[in-house]
């Protein structure tokens, strides 16, 4: 691995573990309820999670589609989408993306590190700078499942 990446590593890594442990017994009906209309559910950051890794491996050269596009693609925000996949298929479809992730980013070169994007991000617009301001991104949003866990009434999130 990349020295530059090691601690960004560490921050999806530990991502990834909070994510699937803010769901331990947490069921479906649950993940689909909104605290509020002004709020996601745990299966929307779910889906949106898993849609920002694939995002991440396509703009690092990984032939991939996102396997919820059907689902959240088309739409403008949370309020449009009537149907989701089930629980399960997501949380296992995590998993595959973490796992493809995971060896793509160890695999990375201080020379692909430097590529510049199409896009701009906070410091930049090299790969290096998208893949820390994801990881940002996706601590945020695992955050807020570990907030929606404590609100349906479940035990903190364990590392």
């Amino acid at each position: 691995m990349n020295l530059a990446l090691k601690p960004i590593a560490s921050i999806y890594k530990v991502n990834s573990t909070l994510f699937i442990n803010s769901f331990k017994d947490v069921e479906e009906k649950v993940a689909l309820k909104r605290p509020n209309k002004k709020t996601n559910s745990m299966i929307f950051i779910a889906l949106h999670l898993v849609d920002a890794r694939n995002f991440i491996l396509v703009q690092l050269g990984v032939k991939i589609k996102s396997p919820f596009a059907k689902y959240v693609d088309w739409a403008d925000s949370i309020d449009e989408i009537e149907i989701y996949p089930k629980l399960s298929r997501v949380l296992n479809e995590w998993k595959k993306t973490d796992q493809i992730f995971i060896k793509k980013l160890n695999s990375l070169s201080a020379k692909q590190l430097e590529v510049k994007l199409n896009m701009d991000f906070p410091g930049g617009k090299s790969v290096l700078n998208m893949i820390s301001f994801l990881s940002e991104h996706e601590a945020y949003h695992v955050g807020q499942l570990c907030l929606l866990r404590k609100f349906f009434g479940f035990p903190a999130t364990q590392y």
